[in-house]
């Protein structure tokens, strides 16, 4: 699983292009570094931090100034965004997975097959609380599905940390 916290820097290379992610304050800050010549796709799985709930103006969601970032370097990069508010890794798992009782659903058009429909370079999951309700095996055991799906397709994915969330 590859996993990181939002102090850490995350270097890879895929299809020889350098990458680097670097995430703090709940994604308020995200970026990422591309260095290349050509276009770059990235799609990005996730829930209302990702879809930009919260922000007062869409140009403020994490997702928008990423696009402009990548847009900056190159303006054929895309930045795809399939998240949707409330969303957990059940919805976004392969179309051959197999729900457990009393799970959420996959939706086809916002899981990671319709995000390796685009042939990214990237995909970013973003989820950051949803999963909270199941047991953490049962959500990493997610993320290691989603991980291992991505790489078996040859598209390198980024798993971003959760939010901090205060007791109640």
């Amino acid at each position: 699983l590859l996993h990181f916290t939002s102090s850490m820097v995350l270097s890879n290379m895929t299809k020889g292009i350098p990458l680097a992610i670097s995430a703090s304050k709940c994604l308020k800050s995200f970026f990422l570094s591309v260095s290349f010549e050509g276009d770059f796709t990235v799609v990005v799985l996730g829930s209302s931090t990702a879809a930009g709930t919260g922000p007062s103006h869409p140009d403020s969601t994490w997702v928008n100034k990423y696009r402009k970032t990548l847009q900056n370097i190159n303006p054929n990069n895309q930045v795809i965004n399939l998240a949707v508010g409330g969303y957990t890794t059940y919805r976004i798992m392969p179309d051959s997975f197999a729900t457990p009782p009393n799970r959420p659903t996959v939706n086809f058009q916002h899981n990671i097959d319709e995000a390796l429909s685009y042939s990214p370079d990237a995909i970013i999951v973003n989820l950051p609380s949803n999963d909270r309700q199941w047991p953490m095996q049962e959500q990493l055991s997610n993320f290691d599905t989603l991980y291992n799906y991505s790489l078996s397709h040859g598209v390198p994915m980024f798993i971003c940390t959760t939010q901090p969330i205060a007791p109640s």
